[in-house]
C-alpha cells in the first residue's frame, strides 16, 4: 500500500511519543563464531543448515515494510549471480508486523511479487525473534538492511549490504582480507554510533514533557510542550516537525494544514520527500482527515513535483489524488498518466504499482 511511504516517519513519531528508545549491548563482533541460522521458515531457495568450513556466506536482514531494503534486494540478486558457486546469499526477514497478522504470508507474498528480482535464499524469523536477537541485537545493529559475511563459521564483516560489501567479499575470496583492519573499522563505527546515541538521549530528555503529556493522552498539552522545545532549540524542529503534525492530527486537525504550509515555506522548502509526505497525509483515503483541504495538498505536492522535475511517480500520484479530491478530474488524469508512465523503469513494488494504475482507472471513470 502507498501508506507504507509514511511508515518510517509515523513509526519514529510513535516511538518518540511513547518514550521508547532502543539500545542494545554489543556481544557479537568480527572474529566471533556466527550464531546458527535458526529461522522459523524458509520461503525461497535452498535452506542453509549450517556454516561449512572453507565456505563464504552472506546473511542479510530485511523487512517487507523497509524501503531501503527493497532498494537493496536487486543489488543482492546481482551479487548472488556474480558469486554463484562461491558465496551463499540468504535474506532473513525480521521485525515484521506480527500484530494480528500472519507475517509468514506477508513475506511469502512479497517474495512472490519480487520474483526474479529477489533471486537468492530467503527465510523468515519467528514470533520469538530468535534471529533478530542472536544476530542483530547481539551485534548492536538496530537498523535494516544489515548484512553479515561469514567465513569458516566466523563473522568476517558487518555492515550495510551496499556499502563496501562487494569489496569485502572480493578480498575474502582472494585471501587478502584484513580481519584486524575490519575489526578496527567496526569498532570506530560503533564508537560513532554510541556518540550519536548519547546525543539522542540528550534530545529525548528535552522532549520528556512532550512524551509525558502524550502518554497521558493530553495531546493539546503535548503540542504546547513541543512548541516550547522548538522555541528553545529551533534546530530540533526539522527533526521532529512530523511528530508535531502527528500530535496535531490527534488534538486539532484544523491546525494541521496551516502548520504544513509553514513547513513547506520554511524548513522543508527544498525537501521533496517531506513535502510529499505532508501532501499525502492531507489526501490519504485510508486515514482521512475531516478538515483536510485538498487545495493545500495541491500547493505542497506541486512544490514537490517541481523539485523533482516531474520524475517521481509517487509524488505525481500524490498530486493527482489531490487534484481529484479538489474535483479537478482532468488534471488528475493527466498527472496520474505521467505517474503510470514512470512506473515502468522504477523500483516501486508491484502492489503499489497496481494501486497507482487502479487509481488512474478510477479517475477516468469519474470523468465519464
Amino acid at each position: 500500500m502507498k501508506l507504507t511511504r509514511m511508515r518510517s516517519v509515523l513509526v519514529a513519531a510513535s516511538m518518540l511519543v511513547a518514550g521508547l528508545q532502543v539500545c542494545w549491548a554489543q556481544t557479537l563482533g568480527i572474529g566471533d563464531n556466527a550464531p546458527p541460522l535458526k529461522v522459523a521458515k524458509w520461503v525461497k531457495g535452498k535452506p542453509v543448515e549450517k556454516f561449512e568450513a572453507g565456505k563464504v556466506y552472506v546473511v542479510e536482514f530485511w523487512a517487507t515494510w523497509c524501503g531501503p531494503c527493497r532498494t537493496t534486494i536487486p543489488h543482492l540478486t546481482e551479487m548472488a549471480k556474480k558469486y554463484a558457486g562461491k558465496v551463499s546469499f540468504t535474506g532473513v526477514s525480521v521485525w515484521e508486523d506480527m500484530e494480528g497478522k500472519d507475517h509468514f504470508k506477508t513475506v511469502e507474498k512479497f517474495v512472490a511479487e519480487m520474483g526474479a528480482k529477489m533471486d537468492y535464499n530467503v527465510a523468515v524469523d519467528g514470533t520469538d525473534m530468535t534471529m533478530a536477537k542472536t544476530w542483530m541485537e547481539a551485534a548492536g545493529e538496530n537498523g535494516i538492511p544489515a548484512a553479515f559475511i561469514v567465513k569458516d563459521g566466523k563473522i568476517a564483516w558487518i555492515g550495510h549490504p551496499m556499502d563496501g560489501m562487494d569489496k569485502a567479499i572480493d578480498s575474502i575470496l582472494d585471501g587478502k582480507f584484513d580481519s584486524s583492519a575490519a575489526k578496527k573499522a567496526r569498532e570506530k563505527e560503533k564508537e560513532a554510533e554510541a556518540a550519536a546515541a548519547k546525543e539522542q538521549a540528550e534530545v529525548m530528555a528535552k522532549l520528556k514533557k512532550v512524551m509525558d503529556a502524550a502518554e497521558a493522552g493530553d495531546m493539546k498539552k503535548a503540542v504546547e510542550e513541543i512548541d516550547k522545545v522548538f522555541v528553545a532549540e529551533p534546530a530540533l524542529e526539522k527533526r521532529f516537525a512530523m511528530v508535531k503534525v502527528t500530535l496535531l492530527m490527534q488534538s486539532d486537525e484544523t491546525a494541521v494544514a496551516p502548520y504544513m504550509k509553514k513547513l513547506a515555506a520554511g524548513i522543508f522548502k527544498e525537501d521533496a520527500m517531506m513535502l510529499n509526505q505532508m501532501a499525502w497525509m492531507l489526501v490519504d483515503e485510508e486515514a482521512p482527515m475531516k478538515s483536510a483541504d485538498p487545495k493545500v495538498a495541491i500547493q505542497i505536492a506541486e512544490q514537490a513535483v517541481k523539485l523533482t522535475q516531474e520524475k517521481d511517480a509517487m509524488i505525481l500520484d500524490t498530486l493527482a489524488l489531490a487534484y481529484f479530491k479538489d474535483k479537478q478530474v482532468k488534471k488528475a488524469i493527466e498527472t496520474q498518466e505521467k505517474a503510470v508512465k514512470l512506473l515502468k523503469d522504477s523500483d516501486v513494488d508491484e502492489e503499489t504499482k497496481k494501486e497507482i494504475m487502479d487509481r488512474l482507472e478510477r479517475f477516468k471513470k469519474a470523468d465519464g
